[in-house]
């Protein structure tokens, strides 16, 4: 795979500061990372992509290389959206399309709610959408428990976190996420836990407000996405329900952007093309 050429940098967006990457010139599209996670986990996606998109990837606030705001305690998907669309601004970005993944797909889901003629459209993918269904309380339970667990054995949030992520994930990809992603993401843990956590999973998504939004909204799942995460693919069918959009089957698992990137880009770029060709109002 060529290395694309990457900007980055820091801008002011929302009263916090957001550090970016850019790639490519054509039509944009902007990338929302979950929880623990930062631009780097579509960093390989982004680069294939570039060759025909725009692809903006950044990390959330408090996250990574986006610093941690003064006296920041708590969040909520509103003010996550607002992030994102003050970035979107800060950059110029004329209507991108959305790609939401986990926690990255609740924000996206709040970003219809509030700012849908800001977009040309929506790629929504396995959202934590902890609400929607039953069996997504259930995770949500599992994961309190877990985490509890480690935190009283050990104290720390990274540890905690790695435990969760290989009841939900399973070994090998928790094992094949790069070095640098990985000590960034350990790193990220405890905003996790404490803030960005805790606003995902009491979130409840506005479905009058989902269902008048008109712009194409695309849902999506992982073709080997099973138990304990299920309950993912539920919160996609969710939305392609409520929305009316198409729902897609896409490769890999909850992040196959991450390891199986040259198939999932593959399976973005007819939806992205069938977007970017709508006429837009």
């Amino acid at each position: 795979m060529t290395t694309t050429a990457v900007r980055t940098g820091l801008v002011e967006a929302n009263g916090t500061k957001l550090y970016h990457e850019i790639r490519g010139d054509g039509p944009p599209v902007v990338f929302i990372s979950g929880g623990g996670g930062d631009a780097g986990v579509y960093q390989a996606v982004a680069e294939l992509l570039a060759d025909t998109y725009t692809v903006v990837t950044y990390d959330r606030r408090g996250n990574s290389r986006s610093p941690k705001p003064p006296g920041w305690t708590s969040t909520t998907v509103g003010e996550q959206a607002d992030d994102c669309i003050a970035l979107i601004e800060a950059l110029g970005l004329e209507r991108p399309v959305g790609f939401g993944n986990s926690g990255g797909g609740t924000i996206l889901v709040g970003l219809l709610e509030r700012y849908a003629g800001s977009l040309r459209g929506a790629i929504v993918h396995e959202p934590g959408l902890f609400t929607v269904t039953p069996k997504a309380a259930e995770s949500s339970e599992r994961m309190v428990e877990i985490v509890t667990e480690e935190l009283a054995a050990h104290g720390d949030a990274a540890k905690a976190m790695e435990r969760v992520g290989r009841w939900m994930f399973g070994d090998a990809f928790m094992d094949a996420v790069p070095a640098d992603l990985r000590e960034r993401m350990d790193a990220n843990q405890d905003v996790n836990v404490t803030i960005d956590g805790p606003s995902w999973t009491s979130f409840v998504p506005d479905e009058a407000a989902i269902a008048a939004v008109e712009l194409p909204i695309h849902a999506a799942y992982g073709e080997d996405t099973t138990d304990p995460i299920t309950w993912l693919v539920e919160a996609a069918e969710w939305v392609s329900k409520v929305s009316g959009g198409p729902l897609h089957v896409v490769p890999g698992a909850h992040a196959g952007f991450v390891d199986r990137p040259a198939e999932f880009a593959e399976a973005l770029r007819p939806i992205l093309a069938s977007m970017f060709s709508e006429v837009q109002t």
